[in-house]
């Protein structure tokens, strides 16, 4: 099972506090993570899925797709 962590980062270039996230599982093992918010350093970690392709969306809008692996950071800038 893969760990993945997801930053949040403002126009500011400064990390986002309290964006909640959440991951869509577009591959075989479809479904949608529980929803989790981005800590001080704008940090939201992931642990216990699949590594494939993502959807992710920051309160309740998507950010766009993504293929992870175990231990990969994903940056979006909101």
């Amino acid at each position: 099972m893969a760990v993945l962590g997801i930053c949040v980062i403002g126009e500011d270039e400064e990390p986002l506090k309290g964006v909640r996230v959440k991951l869509e599982f577009t591959g075989l093992a479809r479904g949608m993570s529980d929803e989790k918010r981005t800590d001080s350093e704008g940090m939201a970690f992931f642990h216990g899925y699949e590594e494939g392709p993502v959807r992710i969306y920051l309160n309740g809008t998507s950010y766009g797709g993504y293929y992870y692996e175990d231990g990969d950071k994903i940056n979006i800038w909101k």
